[in-house]
C-alpha cells in the first residue's frame, strides 16, 4: 500500500510538474517536441538526474529568468530530495508537529540548507536572487543550472561544493551524505562539546547505532571525495586545478552531474575515475556500512573489556 500511494504520488506530482513546464517550452517549441521535453524535464527534476534535453550543453541557461519554469524545476527536485516517507507522512498528517523525528529533521535541514545557500550564492555571485535559490536547490544532487558554473568564482564553487557533498534525504532519489546525517554529526560534536553521553535532537535521544552509521558514512564519503580530487589535481593541467577539481570530485561522489567544465579535458583515466567515484557514492558507502551490519550481527555475543585511548 505504501509503494502504491508512493509511485502514485510521483505520478501526480511528475504529471502536474511537466503541465507547468509545457506551458514554458511551449513559447519556444514546436507542439510534439514542448510534450517530449516537458514529460523528460519534469521526471529528470523529480528523480535528481538532471539530463539536459535541450542540447547544446546550454542545460536551463536560456530560461534563467523564467520564474515559472526555475520555481516549478526547483519544486519538482525538492519533493524528489525529501524523500517518498515524507511525502506520504506529510500528505496523512499535514501538520508539523504531528511528523516523526525523521520528517521534521528532514524538512528542518532541507529548509535550512535552501535559505543558507541562496544568500551565499547571491553575495559571492553576480546572479539574481531567482538564480541564486534555483542553484542553491539544484546543487544538492538534481544536477540544472541557470548560469555557467565555469564563470562562478572559487567562493561560489565551494559553496555548491558543501551543497552537493550534503545531498538529499534518506529515501529520495538524491546523493550525498543526505541531510539527516549532516544533523546528526552536528550534535554529535555539539553533545560532546557539552560533554553529554548522548546525542539529542528535538527531544530526542538518537540510536548509538544511528551515530556511528553516521560516523562511518561520513569518513567514508570524504576519503573517496579526497582520493578523486587528489588523483584528478594531479592529473590535469594547472588551469584545471584547485577548487575545479574538489568541484568534479564532489559532483561525482553525489551524482549531481554538475560540472564546472573541466571533464572535458579530464582524459579517459579522469573520465574512469569519476564514473567509479559515481558508483561509489551512490552504492559503496551505504552497502559498505549495511555488510558490516549483516556481519557483525552474525558474530557470537563476545563482550570485550573497556579501554581508554586518548583523542584529540
Amino acid at each position: 500500500l505504501a509503494l502504491a500511494f508512493a509511485a502514485g504520488c510521483e505520478g501526480e506530482i511528475e504529471l502536474a510538474g511537466a503541465a507547468l513546464s509545457f506551458c514554458v517550452f511551449a513559447r519556444k517549441l514546436p507542439l510534439g517536441r514542448a510534450i517530449g521535453v516537458s514529460l523528460f524535464h519534469s521526471v529528470a527534476a523529480f528523480n535528481n538526474s538532471g539530463f539536459d534535453v535541450l542540447g547544446g550543453l546550454q542545460n536551463l541557461i536560456p530560461y534563467q529568468n523564467d520564474v515559472l519554469l526555475n520555481l516549478v524545476t526547483a519544486g519538482l527536485i525538492i519533493f524528489g530530495g525529501i524523500g517518498f516517507l515524507v511525502i506520504m507522512e506529510v500528505w496523512r498528517k499535514r501538520s508539523f508537529r504531528k511528523l516523526t523525528l525523521h520528517s521534521k529533521v528532514v524538512i528542518t535541514v532541507t529548509g535550512f540548507l535552501i535559505v543558507i545557500g541562496t544568500i551565499g550564492l547571491k553575495l559571492t555571485e553576480d546572479i539574481t536572487w531567482l538564480g541564486a535559490f534555483f542553484h542553491s536547490v539544484s546543487a544538492r544532487t538534481a544536477g540544472f543550472s541557470t548560469y555557467p558554473l565555469g564563470t562562478f568564482t572559487n567562493a561560489g564553487l565551494f559553496i555548491l561544493v558543501i551543497l552537493m557533498f550534503i545531498g538529499a534525504s534518506p529515501g529520495s532519489t538524491g546523493g550525498g551524505i543526505k541531510t539527516t546525517t549532516l544533523l546528526v554529526l552536528i550534535m554529535t560534536v555539539v553533545s560532546y562539546m557539552q560533554s553529554k553521553n548522548d546525542v539529542e535532537i528535538m527531544k530526542h535521544k538518537i540510536d548509538k547505532l544511528a551515530v556511528y552509521r553516521t560516523l562511518t558514512v561520513t569518513l567514508l564519503s570524504l576519503t573517496a571525495v579526497i582520493l578523486c580530487f587528489s588523483v584528478l589535481y594531479f592529473t590535469l593541467p594547472e588551469d584545471g586545478r584547485g577548487v575545479q577539481c574538489l568541484f568534479e570530485a564532489v559532483s561525482a561522489f553525489s551524482t549531481s552531474g554538475l560540472s564546472a567544465g573541466i571533464t572535458e579535458i579530464s582524459g579517459t583515466p579522469g573520465r574512469i575515475l569519476l564514473i567509479i567515484t559515481m558508483f561509489i557514492g551512490r552504492v559503496g558507502p551505504v552497502s559498505l556500512v549495511l555488510s558490516m551490519l549483516v556481519n557483525s550481527a552474525k558474530r557470537k555475543n563476545i563482550v570485550y573489556p573497556d579501554g581508554q585511548i586518548i583523542v584529540g
